[in-house]
């Protein structure tokens, strides 16, 4: 749509190309899992470098709708994508292109040109037997964190190694996003339980819960809640309710499986600040937050990075959970230290902080709690599966929180709403939209 206001005898601007230029800059932010904060700012960076006076941009769950000025001419573009995922690796580049690249004007030609070598990163980053590894030992570490016990969390590696295998295939042949997690939550936590009835005179059934962490969408769930902080509501509510609806059927089909199995009632964790507390701790934490880095395409890089502050902040949460605090109050302490520690880390290393400080977060969330939830739902027990539920609930706001007062801390930008100044004049001196 392109409209005008003044000297309807002038030949009107098309900028069509550059318009969709920025929108696409945008869509290939907001596909990779990027929260609306960022993808406008893109938006607008990139309209800056073509040479447009203004952009206003709208942001949902998988839609932009933008409105693009120049002079007294306009164009408003909509556009959507598919479902978005999570690629740590396009977002990486995207921002670096970002904050490099349309520093300065530019032409579509020239912007269209760095787009396509971005979109030929691989997606997905690694391969399906990689990644279902990686999803194996996730869930083993978060087993082990939990207190399952290594034998519990040999078998979570199998379980959910075949899981995301099959999720993988799954997701190759375009099923529904739904099935796909009602399926892959079955096959984990059903293997789980079946290997588990062949060890002798061990129960380790209360494991079974870990089996299945590698669908819990932590990209998209904590994202939503650096939108809703910003009253970013077009994006964050329907990134919440996305979320939300994973977890939901991730649940329910464990329930069911829970409840045709007859699972042991679960053990309260003893925090007993060992040695071996503190070094599987550490070591669990490291392994776990590098591989859900990978699930999320993070590069090499970005997977240590991650592991590396996941590890120390559970050892401060469990150091601080030894010493009775409450398991909130350390979540939001040690989400915080990520949060702040994550901001330097991205600077260093010039990557973006989200690509680093959700993998750290994302086994911070109570499984024993989510066992005890799942069990009293399966028993019957409905008052106590609510209480429970109430409970992890509670943990991921706090964890949340924890992330957004140090975004607050150490982002302007963000904590002050400051969006891009088109009154600036960039590097050069022609603008690529007039010649």
């Amino acid at each position: 749509m392109q409209g005008g206001a003044g000297n309807h005898h002038a030949q009107p601007l098309d900028f069509a190309a550059e318009a969709n230029t920025a929108m696409r800059f945008g869509m290939l932010l907001l596909a990779s899992g990027a929260a609306g904060y960022r993808v406008i700012r893109a938006v607008k960076r990139c309209a800056r470098s073509l040479g447009f006076d203004n952009a206003d941009v709208l942001v949902g769950f998988n839609t932009i709708s933008c409105t693009f000025h120049h002079g007294e001419e306009f164009r408003t573009v909509v556009a959507d994508v598919p479902l978005p995922g999570v690629n740590a690796s396009r977002i990486e580049a995207l921002e670096t292109t970002a904050h490099s690249m349309l520093q300065s004007y530019h032409t579509a030609e020239e912007i269209n040109a760095a787009l396509d070598e971005i979109e030929r990163i691989p997606t997905p980053r690694w391969p399906l037997w990689i990644a279902s590894l990686a999803a194996g030992l996730a869930c083993a570490g978060f087993a082990v964190l939990n207190q399952f016990g290594y034998l519990a969390a040999l078998i979570v590696f199998c379980s959910a190694a075949v899981g995301q295998f099959l999720r993988g295939h799954l997701h190759q042949r375009h099923l529904n996003v739904l099935g796909i997690t009602a399926f892959a939550a079955a096959a984990a936590s059903s293997l789980y339980l079946l290997i588990a009835f062949l060890v002798p005179d061990r129960d380790v059934s209360a494991g079974f819960i870990a089996a299945v962490l590698f669908l819990i969408p932590g990209f998209p769930l904590f994202t939503s809640f650096l939108d809703l902080a910003r009253f970013d509501f077009t994006a964050g509510i329907p990134r919440l309710f996305f979320a939300a609806e994973i977890i939901t059927v991730t649940m329910l089909t464990v329930s069911v499986v829970a409840m045709l199995s007859g699972t042991p009632a679960p053990v309260a964790p003893v925090r007993e600040p060992t040695l071996e507390y503190y070094l599987s701790g550490a070591a669990a934490s490291f392994v776990a937050v590098g591989c859900f880095a990978i699930l999320f395409n993070s590069s090499r890089r970005m997977a240590l990075i991650a592991a590396f502050l996941g590890s120390l902040a559970n050892i401060g949460r469990l150091a601080l959970l030894s010493l009775g605090v409450r398991g909130f109050l350390a979540a939001f302490l040690a989400a915080l230290f990520i949060g702040l520690a994550g901001s330097q880390a991205g600077k260093y290393a010039t990557i973006p902080r989200v690509t680093v400080t959700i993998p750290a977060c994302v086994v911070m969330i109570p499984g024993t709690t989510i066992y005890a939830a799942v069990h009293s739902f399966a028993d019957g027990d409905t008052p106590a599966a609510l209480y429970a539920f109430t409970d992890v609930t509670l943990a991921v706001l706090f964890i949340a929180a924890g992330l957004t007062v140090a975004r607050m801390l150490t982002d302007r930008t963000w904590a002050f709403s400051r969006y891009i100044d088109f009154g600036k004049h960039l590097d050069g001196e022609i603008l690529p939209i007039n010649s």
